[in-house]
């Protein structure tokens, strides 16, 4: 709700300005925390602006005020001039402003045609016309590479789909101003370059684009201008072209980044494999007669930090998800040595319950479908794989104190913000600080084998920074690590060794300090025949 007993707020009617957002405050947890304070913020009409700034430093709250989802405690929207006070998305869908958010919102038994229309149906006759809805669709999808099945359940649908979904969602709309929150964060280099091009084509088309992003060079690619969110404030707002990455990351974070690459790359000890995966076939959910793994063998040996690179679909979820015990495999055997028992473990038999309490542990690349009970306090989320052994429970009695200062402990090695003391339920939390919880309770409790599926998916630099070096220090205590991203920077300064999956099958394995950059563009680009 607006406070209508705070000071009037001095008009500066800008017509060259898209967005002019004046003095938001906005809190949370009965005022205790704030999220925006008394930021002002403002765009200008047919730019590319970008937002950036540390996890909780208040970006993501900013324009979901923007959208209409939260109101502000105080504070004055102006949109094209004209004051505006949205009471709902709805509202902001009006006045032609589209969100794709960082978390999608989408119903999960429609289908990704139905998603798409869901609120703008048109009729013929009274009937629901779908025809001329999927041609309006895959028009659009034509133009700007969105290709997507619109028969498909949302359920069905890979992270990638989903966010072409909330893409096709905005244009189908006809929206004038499109705000991005973390856009690229599950595309590979190939589709992140045709999504930031398709921005450049609506900045030639006259839109307004907003752009949340921790990517710098991404606001560098694209970016006009760019603000520098940092605990609730605006810390000043750039010219792009003038400004560099590392003056960015500076200010984002209030003193000089040092980005970390891990330097013992090459110096595994191959040793008897802690994890051995052989002929494993696994089949596609939607297509019972086809395969999304198909026959693929590896081991990973301890201390080695396996990175799986490839386009987003060709079987890397299907494969964590089986190697956490989530999904069964059509037929193959992954096999888990594990020091807890000391014996063999077959992953495939075994439930989710006994694969965790014999070492496995898993980052999931969804992290609300998977790695979140998000009406859970943040302290029960971060003992929810240990909640029945001790100290945290015994003889079937919850020791909640002992759950609260382990969670403490957690919150605060891994930086997470807007916990309240682990009272705070895990849905209130952003993105990033989501992410930061769940890397916090696998890298922590006991494991031998470390799944990692997007592991920094939303992390700003500072944060993206201490994760990857405690990946590599998890490794170097004895865990196999096998990291699948679609960032190949991140795999090339992390990973031990560096395999390509392409249509179900490894195409490519090999040490990291044997692999370039260029190598693996071109496995990608499937150019397998000019790869020495």
């Amino acid at each position: 709700m607006l406070n209508n007993n705070m000071p009037r707020i001095k008009k500066n009617i800008n017509k060259e300005y898209a967005i002019q957002m004046s003095h938001i405050t906005k809190t949370f947890a009965d005022g205790k925390i704030y999220a925006n304070n008394n930021l002002s913020f403002n765009v200008l009409r047919g730019e590319i602006h970008a937002i950036v700034g540390e996890n909780g430093a208040g970006k993501s709250t900013l324009m979901s005020i923007l959208f209409g989802i939260y109101q502000p405690d105080q504070g004055e929207i102006m949109i094209n001039g004209k004051v505006c006070n949205f009471k709902s998305p709805r509202d902001a869908v009006i006045n032609k402003i589209g969100m794709v958010h960082q978390h999608f919102k989408l119903v999960g038994i429609y289908t990704l045609l139905d998603n798409i229309i869901l609120g703008a149906e048109t009729t013929k006759f009274g009937v629901l016309d779908k025809k001329t809805a999927a041609t309006k669709i895959n028009t659009i999808a034509k133009q700007y590479k969105l290709a997507i099945d619109l028969s498909t359940r949302a359920r069905d649908a890979s992270v990638g789909e989903q966010q072409r979904v909330e893409i096709l969602k905005l244009l189908y709309r006809d929206v004038n101003i499109l705000i991005f929150d973390e856009p690229t964060a599950v595309l590979s280099d190939k589709e992140i370059s045709a999504f930031l091009q398709m921005l450049l084509t609506f900045k030639k088309q006259g839109k307004t684009v907003i752009l949340i992003t921790h990517k710098l060079n991404e606001v560098k690619a694209v970016a006009d201008r760019v603000s520098i969110i940092r605990s609730g404030l605006n810390a000043g707002t750039f010219d792009v072209k003038t400004t560099s990455t590392s003056r960015m990351a500076s200010l984002m974070v209030g003193k000089k980044m040092q980005f970390f690459k891990n330097k013992i790359t090459s110096n595994v000890n191959k040793t008897a494999p802690l994890l051995s995966v052989k002929e494993l076939t696994i089949a596609n959910a939607e297509h019972k007669n086809l395969d999304k793994v198909k026959n693929i063998s590896f081991d990973v040996s301890p201390g080695e930090i396996l990175g799986i690179a490839g386009i987003e679909g060709n079987g890397q979820s299907e494969l964590a998800l089986a190697l956490a015990g989530i999904i069964k495999p059509k037929s193959g055997t992954m096999t888990l040595y594990s020091n807890v028992n000391k014996q063999a473990l077959q992953i495939e038999k075994n439930s989710i319950k006994n694969l965790y309490q014999n070492g496995i542990a898993h980052v999931p690349e969804d992290r609300h479908k998977h790695g979140l009970i998000l009406d859970e306090t943040v302290a029960m989320n971060v003992v929810s794989c240990q909640i029945d052994q001790p100290p945290f429970s015994r003889f079937g009695f919850i020791n909640r104190h002992a759950i609260n200062n382990y969670s403490k402990k957690i919150c605060i090695a891994f930086d997470v913000h807007g916990t309240t003391d682990g009272l705070a339920f895990a849905r209130s939390l952003s993105g990033g600080n989501q992410q930061k919880l769940i890397l916090g309770r696998e890298l922590t409790r006991p494991h031998q084998l470390l799944i990692l599926v997007q592991p920094v998916r939303g992390l700003d630099a500072g944060a993206i920074n201490k994760i990857h070096q405690a990946i590599v220090n998890d490794a170097k205590k004895g865990t196999a690590v096998i990291l699948i991203s679609y960032e190949i920077d991140e795999l090339l300064n992390v990973a031990t060794r560096v395999a390509i999956m392409d249509e179900g099958k490894i195409v490519y394995d090999r040490p990291t300090h044997l692999t370039s950059k260029a190598t693996i563009g071109k496995y990608l680009s499937r150019s397998f025949q000019s790869v020495s």
